[in-house]
C-alpha cells in the first residue's frame, strides 16, 4: 500500500507542478519564481498526501479489525 500512496503522491506532485507555473507564467512571473514556487508547492503536497493516505489507509483498517472483532464475539 505504501507503493501505491508514494506512486500517487509523485503524480499528483507533478501534475501540480506543472499547473502552478504555467500559472505563473501566464500571470507574467518570472520563469525562476515559477519554478521555485510550484516546487514547493508540490513539494508541500507530496506531504499532505502522503500523511492524509496514510491516516486514511490507518484509519480504515482499524474499522475493518474491529468490524471483524464484532462479528466474531457475535458469533463466538
Amino acid at each position: 500500500m505504501d507503493k501505491t500512496l508514494r506512486a500517487l503522491s509523485i503524480r499528483l506532485s507533478a501534475v501540480l507542478f506543472f499547473v502552478m507555473a504555467m500559472v505563473g507564467w501566464f500571470n507574467g512571473h518570472d520563469p525562476a519564481v515559477c519554478a521555485y514556487r510550484a516546487s514547493i508547492g508540490a513539494i508541500v503536497l507530496y506531504g499532505v498526501v502522503r500523511i492524509a493516505g496514510n491516516l486514511a489507509v490507518r484509519i480504515l483498517l482499524d474499522a475493518m479489525a474491529q468490524d471483524q472483532a464484532r462479528r466474531h464475539s457475535k458469533h463466538g
